[in-house]
């Protein structure tokens, strides 16, 4: 039998009341529920009985004593102006009872995630609003973060004088990429890139993303393009990734023990737009702007099926001279490329 809209609504109405006495911890949550929806008692325990079934409550006890608690599967949503918001404070009191009782390496990962990326968008999109989701099931949970304004790609490559908003995607796989260099080190969206399983970013008719598994970054068009910028992150709930180990894989300590992000892997394909092949010297100078700033960069020639000698000369030979403080190898090559790499090397 198929419920009428009003009582799906009432229905929705009285299992978010119940949901929101319970995480409060109103234990007069039985006698306000029948009150202010003018309910019986039974029904409420039906109500409760759908939101244990569907993950969103647990019970505990006989049924008269029965306890109610919130279960593996949560959910909430928020807009929130951008305007003077303090990301750590909305992690904790908008979003905490989401996050709450994960293992405490995957609610490190999730606070770091959260508030780098709102504080981005706090930051830097110029927008007004921001909309807010995490939905956590038993297996996994994902946040995503929305903002209305300018877009990061188009932000960063007006920014940085960027000829096309798709450099911008290869200068943020790069990672120490601010637009703000007095008030941010540019490793936020690096890190949180490769702390979660999956995280992508949608911006304009852009789409990057970074899947746990695949060494390489991605780029592609949207058939539609969206305003603002919109990222989300998924993270398994049986996932032993933590911090640190995603921290020390890109970074070395100096003589006086302080952890230095030092290294990168740059995804050559990112440089590869459509219809184009890797011949000349500006395409390689898009490869090795601002690495520099590294002491080992490794570049992954995945997905790349040829080079030119301009291209190889200008990365394998001129850049490497230029700074023989760095440590540049290459990976994922075939046989062609190789041989174009080793060419430049050789050359005089």
């Amino acid at each position: 039998m198929t419920i009428p809209l009003a009582k799906t609504r009432n229905a929705e109405l009285i299992r978010r009341f119940l949901l929101n006495a319970i995480k409060a911890g109103d234990s007069e949550y039985m006698a306000h529920a029948t009150e202010t929806y003018g309910i019986s008692r039974q029904a409420v325990h039906r109500h409760l009985a759908a939101l244990v079934e569907i993950g969103f409550l647990k019970a505990s006890g006989h049924t008269k004593g029965r306890i109610y608690s919130l279960g593996d599967v949560r959910s909430h949503k928020k807009q929130l102006p951008l305007k003077g918001l303090k990301e750590s404070d909305v992690y904790l009191r908008e979003f905490g009872f989401v996050f709450s009782g994960l293992p405490r390496e995957l609610d490190h990962i999730c606070h770091y995630g959260f508030t780098e990326i709102l504080n981005n968008a706090i930051d830097h999109s110029c927008g007004k609003f921001t909309n807010l989701s995490v939905d956590r099931t038993s297996e996994t949970i994902r946040i995503t973060i929305e903002d209305d304004g300018e877009g990061i790609f188009k932000h960063i490559a007006r920014i940085m004088e960027l000829s096309d908003p798709r450099e911008s995607i290869l200068e943020l796989s790069k990672g120490k990429l601010t637009t703000d260099p007095a008030n941010h080190s540019g490793q936020g969206i690096f890190f949180t890139s490769r702390a979660f399983d999956k995280f992508m970013i949608v911006s304009g008719d852009l789409v990057f993303s970074h899947h746990d598994g695949n060494y390489q970054d991605v780029l592609w068009h949207n058939n539609t393009e969206h305003k603002g910028t919109i990222v989300e992150m998924e993270l398994s709930l049986a996932s032993t990734r933590t911090l640190r180990q995603v921290f020390d894989e890109f970074t070395d300590t100096n003589a006086d023990e302080i952890p230095l992000f030092n290294k990168t892997i740059v995804p050559v394909k990112l440089a590869l737009y459509e219809g184009e092949q890797l011949i000349s010297r500006s395409q390689a100078k898009r490869i090795v702007n601002r690495i520099e700033k590294f002491k080992t960069v490794v570049l992954d020639f995945e997905g790349v099926n040829i080079i030119g000698q301009g291209f190889a000369d200008e990365v394998f030979r001129v850049f490497v001279n230029h700074n023989p403080q760095i440590q540049l190898t290459a990976i994922n090559y075939n046989t062609d490329i190789k041989k174009t790499i080793d060419a430049a090397k050789q050359s005089v």
